[in-house]
């Protein structure tokens, strides 16, 4: 393997090959973490998530804070509410909605 074909985890410090790393929807970016950190780090955050929570809050994903469930989307789909509180939802799609708008005009 060439050392283009490897790439050193910012989490665990490992210099493993690229195929252990998730590349980034939509980009040809690679995610800075290998699989397994990844993982680990999912679990641990959702781990801290349940323990904050109860029955009338929920930990916001992205800033952090726990809020009423009032504060966030209802996603019938799944039967559950949306991981992102209403103001940080709506700054993440006005952002997106930029993003998007900027790339059509290219």
């Amino acid at each position: 393997m060439n050392e283009r074909s490897k790439k050193k985890c910012r989490c665990c410090r490992k210099t493993l090959p690229v195929v252990q790393f998730h590349r980034l929807e939509g980009t040809a970016a690679i995610h800075p973490f290998c699989r397994p950190c990844l993982v680990t780090a999912a679990r641990r955050r959702s781990a801290r998530r349940a323990g904050q929570r109860t029955a009338k809050t929920r930990c916001c994903a992205q800033c952090g804070q726990d809020l009423p469930v009032q504060m966030f989307h209802w996603l019938r789909a799944s039967g559950s509410f949306h991981s992102y509180c209403r103001p940080c939802h709506a700054a993440y799609m006005a952002e997106r909605y930029r993003r998007l708008q900027a790339a059509r005009r290219k």
